[in-house]
């Protein structure tokens, strides 16, 4: 009898472990504060992983707004931005050519040229 028990608990028990197993790694990882911690840190600390993680949230349209969103929202970020993008002529082209296309940014931008023009040496 003792023996029989002893199978019934184990069986019992690998059961038990197979069906924790089975549910969703992802959100019971997720769900526990310190693991979902180590694990933005993992892909913090690895540039590959970074990269990959970036890829597939800007390949998405909800999540490339919510990039975009945080990426504006960060004076840092917005600042080394806009001095990548200001050394490029190309980006710099690409920015005036979208701002001209609406009419109040377009006359913006005409007075700001201006004023730059006066304020020039000759």
């Amino acid at each position: 009898m003792t023996r029989r028990f002893t199978t019934f608990l184990l069986a019992l028990s690998a059961v038990i472990i197979m069906v924790g197993c089975g549910g969703d790694m992802v959100k019971s990882v997720l769900a526990n504060g310190e693991m979902k911690a180590k694990l933005m840190d993992a892909i913090a600390t690895d540039s590959t992983l970074t990269g990959e993680t970036l890829d597939k949230l800007m390949s998405n349209e909800g999540t490339r707004e919510q990039v975009v969103e945080k990426v504006l929202a960060n004076g840092d970020m917005m600042q080394a931005l806009m001095g990548r993008m200001a050394k490029d002529q190309t980006m710099v082209d690409g920015i005036i050519n979208l701002a001209v296309q609406d009419s109040t940014m377009k006359s913006h931008l005409m007075s700001m040229l201006q004023g730059m023009q006066m304020m020039s040496p000759r």
